[in-house]
């Protein structure tokens, strides 16, 4: 089909659209209204499965800014340890929301890169109440953070076993962020690492804490062929009865693409917005190619079912603490990430 697919003002706008509403699992009404909402803190059930065995509250960085690796000394902390980044990149924010208290603040989940380690990079969930309350992370913003490392709840939906930094729950230390430089823009991001299908491959059997090119922005070279519209691992897990979902498709030999970010979505008022939905175009019966390749992060993906079997996955307010990759016995997978259309190849009209 052709990637230069044309988009509506209000699916542009969409399809550029920093937050999804993927990710926050129906938990981030404010207050929140179940205990230990959102996870805001080192609360994972798995914890040390598969970190590494540095003493609790060493940090994982040093007094200079911008030491190199400092991203691959966090993840190989314990989790409940403090670890300090200094001068890294927001690369994509993966969701946000403004507190609905009037005062501001928000909530934000997004990755982050070290410049002088451009392949390494690392999940921040941010609360409301996290410092400074009223930043909001943007691409392009370089900051210092200084939080405890863990991992998403196993529970959240298609982010669980993640590893991040947060705030620390008990005691309660907040998640502390020093920005340092703000609306840079995309332009200030590290280039997106070029990746061959072979070193993606590669790291799919590999743990977080070694995993290469993890939570950082990738460029996988085309040609690729989209090979599999609804591969196994991105199957919704239901009791429904109905013909089954899939959060993505597969490129090339097994690399997996999770498209929440760019796929058609259906309105509570009946219509659809249209995006570049690639999936339903192969579905349909269309050969998908990507000439150029695709772009998007790199990081965890795992898959938990609402508890009484429902289908709103994001919505239903209780997820399996049981979650993991449909079709298999791992506990997670990796896939690529698509933040907007542009990382497929689509190319929106001229305004």
């Amino acid at each position: 089909m052709e990637l230069r697919k044309k988009l509506g003002a209000a699916a542009l706008l969409a399809a550029t659209a920093m937050a999804t509403a993927a990710g926050c699992g129906g938990r981030d009404s404010d207050p929140d209204p179940v205990p230990d909402a959102g996870c805001t803190g080192v609360c994972s059930t798995d914890a040390g499965t598969d970190a590494g065995t540095t003493d609790a509250g060493t940090d994982a960085g040093t007094t200079d800014a911008g030491t190199t690796n400092q991203i691959a000394a966090a993840r190989k902390l314990s989790f409940g340890s403090k670890a300090t980044l200094r001068n890294v990149v927001v690369t994509d924010v993966h969701y946000e929301k403004l507190s609905e208290l009037g005062n501001n603040s928000w909530r934000s989940y997004f990755w982050v890169t070290d410049p002088a380690a451009p392949k390494e990079g690392l999940f921040i969930h941010k609360f409301y109440t996290d410092t400074p309350d009223t930043y909001r992370p943007q691409p392009g913003d370089t900051v210092d953070i200084e939080g405890y490392f863990g991992t998403e709840p196993n529970y959240e939906p298609f982010s669980g076993r993640r590893h991040h930094l947060a705030n620390q729950r008990t005691p309660a230390v907040p998640l502390a962020i020093t920005p340092k430089t703000t609306d840079a823009g995309v332009g200030a991001r590290p280039p997106a690492n070029e990746v061959t299908a072979e070193q993606l491959e590669a790291s799919l059997g590999t743990a977080q804490n070694s995993a290469a090119f993890l939570g950082t922005r990738v460029h996988l070279a085309g040609p690729l062929t989209l090979t599999n519209p609804t591969p196994e691992a991105l199957k919704r897990l239901d009791s429904s009865g109905t013909p089954p979902i899939y959060y993505g498709f597969e490129v090339g030999n097994g690399i997996l693409v999770f498209h929440d970010k760019t796929r058609d979505r259906n309105l509570s008022d009946g219509g659809v917005e249209v995006r570049c939905d690639f999936q339903k175009e192969a579905l349909d019966g269309g050969a998908v190619t990507f000439p150029n390749g695709i772009s998007g992060v790199w990081d965890t993906y795992t898959f938990a079912p609402c508890t009484d079997g429902g289908t709103d996955i994001t919505g239903c307010g209780s997820n399996s603490s049981d979650s993991g990759v449909p079709g298999s016995t791992k506990p997670y997978t990796y896939t690529i990430i698509p933040q907007d259309c542009a990382d497929l190849g689509v190319v929106p009209p001229a305004p």
